[in-house]
């Protein structure tokens, strides 16, 4: 019911609005015509000639404060210019000095030909007109400083935003014609309809300078924004254009509701923009850490600032804000905090997805010859702590949200743990895996890419590490997904070192000395070897074992990284066959028998 009525009210402000404008555009034009003819005869008095001079007498005493102070600041101004080649990043500083530079001069003249203007006595209504002017001219000079900053007309090398077809005097020129229109229908109206009496000519005027305001807009975007593309057959001018449309029609049915729809029109616009903007300050580097941090913190500013430009041009009084009775304002509000909320936690997982993602790449992948090591751990962990991070992100933006909304959340905490209670004794299995998976992890048991033996059987290199199960991978293909309750006993075949041993048996009258020193030399040519001498952590060692009958047993032995035993045994056999067979010694039975423990 209530809905109904306010679809009403509002369908009948609209109609009202739009019987206001009739009457504005059928009344403004003669209203003006007698307002300009008021104003030619008054300044054709003595009383006009009077405020003519006054008014000259102002803008050259801003003008005069200004120059005093660019002739002390214009040397500082000179020196604020990034050096030849410099990336937009680095023409960012000198650019904002130059911007503060300015804008300092700007207040200056302000200041001063609106604090001289208290000094004359001024006709009725004649310093309202001044400051109007004043402000006016203010406005103009304060965008033209931005567009200079910004765009930066024919001083490429000074620009801060991508301009790859060379448009960017035409795009400065549209931006400060949008900013006379609005700022003349802005300041001119007022006095028209305050000192004039002619509310149907300001109406008429405000109507003229915005809608030429939103055509050249809309221009503007189509001949500028044409070729960029949000999605495949969806360009930005298209976006843009909507947003124009929608902020005019808001402001034909509703002044007030139009300019927070120009607000939030303008804020949308700079949200699709920002992206391309921020990675231009940082295409010179590879690295992606900063700008997805920038560009979220940036997001959640110009949301910030949108919110705040709004209340000034509401007026709206924070504190009654707070504690008004209007459900749907209210409402508003909170939804204005979970918005926040969400901004917030949004730049904060950015922030740590992407220096987490930035980690990792830097990582290199396992491989078989490269021993357990820092990188190792870090690949183990680090997308465990991403996966976590995000978890707890969501349940505190979750929570938050919801306190926000007003919604007592004590009493949810509390059945969360009765349900949690509940589902660990109808889910201790998963609640065992969890907590095993843990304390696995805590102790560094193993990590990504190490070969793991446990219990029931279970042995392979380890692919991947989730909160219940590590998925090793059999040395014959298979992939095991196994639950850290079920691993028990973890036998680590690729931490640290490994000492392989086989076994040689050799003709009994073999000599035992003779066979030792061979197997010593053999070693040390292995360790001086390019190819596997870099594997061994000892060098080849070998002794007498054992005694049977009609052949004797020498034990051999070394030690490496683990993974490069195999390699480094291969080339063992291949010497010391070799070797033997200088000698004329031949193997027992032609048979080797290899021990592991």
């Amino acid at each position: 019911m209530r809905l109904a009525e306010w679809s009403v009210q509002g369908l009948e402000a609209a109609r009202q609005r739009i019987e206001v404008l009739g009457r504005d555009l059928a009344q403004g034009p003669a209203e003006l015509a007698n307002v300009l003819g008021g104003l030619y005869g008054a300044l054709m008095t003595g009383m006009g000639v009077r405020a003519f001079t006054y008014i000259a007498i102002l803008l050259l005493v801003g003008i005069g404060i200004e120059w005093l102070y660019w002739s002390y600041a214009y040397a500082a101004l000179r020196a604020a210019h990034p050096p030849p080649g410099a990336a937009p990043r680095q023409a960012l500083r000198p650019g904002l000095r130059r911007f503060f530079l300015r804008v300092c001069g700007l207040v200056l003249f302000a200041a001063a030909a609106i604090g001289a203007s208290a000094a004359f006595s001024w006709p009725r209504g004649v310093q309202e007109l001044v400051v109007a002017a004043t402000l006016f001219v203010v406005v103009v000079r304060f965008a033209w400083i931005v567009v200079a900053l910004v765009l930066a007309p024919g001083h490429p090398r000074l620009r801060l935003v991508p301009d790859e077809a060379g448009r960017a005097g035409w795009l400065a020129v549209a931006a400060m014609l949008v900013v006379l229109l609005l700022a003349f229908g802005r300041f001119a109206s007022d006095p028209i309809e305050r000192l004039a009496a002619a509310p149907h000519a300001a109406g008429a005027l405000r109507f003229a300078t915005i809608t030429a305001a939103c055509l050249l807009l809309l221009v503007a975007a189509f001949a500028f924004f044409g070729r960029r593309s949000l999605a495949p057959r969806f360009p930005k001018s298209f976006v843009l254009a909507l947003l124009v449309a929608a902020a005019y029609a808001t402001w034909l049915l509703s002044p007030m509701a139009g300019t927070i729809a120009a607000i939030t029109a303008a804020v949308i616009a700079l949200l699709v923009g920002l992206r391309e903007l921020v990675f231009f300050f940082w295409r010179d580097q590879e690295d992606r850490v900063a700008p997805n941090i920038v560009l979220s913190a940036a997001r959640f500013v110009v949301v910030l600032v949108g919110l705040a430009i709004a209340a000034l041009v509401l007026e709206a009084p924070l504190a009654s804000l707070a504690a008004t009775e209007n459900p749907v304002l209210r409402l508003t509000l909170r939804f204005l905090g979970v918005a926040t909320l969400a901004l917030l936690t949004h730049v904060v997982w950015i922030t740590l997805r992407t220096a987490i993602d930035q980690r990792l790449s830097r990582v290199p992948p396992p491989g078989a010859h490269r021993g357990p090591d820092a990188s190792s751990r870090l690949l183990t962990l680090l997308p465990l702590l991403r996966v976590t991070a995000a978890v707890l992100l969501l349940v505190m933006l979750v929570l938050s949200s919801l306190w926000a909304l007003g919604l007592e959340i004590t009493p949810l905490l509390a059945g969360a743990g009765i349900v949690g209670i509940a589902l660990g004794f109808g889910a201790q299995a998963l609640v065992r895996d969890v907590i095993a998976g843990i304390f696995f992890l805590a102790e560094d048991a193993f990590r990504i890419g190490e070969y793991i033996e446990a219990g029931g059987n279970s042995k392979g290199t380890v692919e991947r590490i989730t909160l219940r199960t590590v998925a090793l991978r059999h040395h014959n293909g298979p992939l095991h997904f196994v639950p850290y309750g079920a691993l028990g006993t973890v036998r680590n075949t690729s931490r640290d070192w490994v000492i392989e041993k086989f076994n040689l048996p050799l003709p009994v009258d073999a000599d035992s000395e003779k066979i030792r020193k061979l197997i010593k030399k053999v070693g040390e040519e292995l360790m001086a070897d390019a190819e596997v001498g870099h594997m061994l952590l000892e060098p080849l060692k070998g002794k007498l074992y054992r005694v049977d009958p009609g052949v004797k047993i020498f034990r051999c032995k070394f030690r490496t990284a683990p993974g490069n035993q195999f390699d480094v045994r291969a080339q063992a056999y291949k010497r010391i066959e070799a070797a033997l067979k200088t000698i004329g010694v031949g193997f027992a039975d032609g048979k080797t028998v290899v021990v592991t423990t």
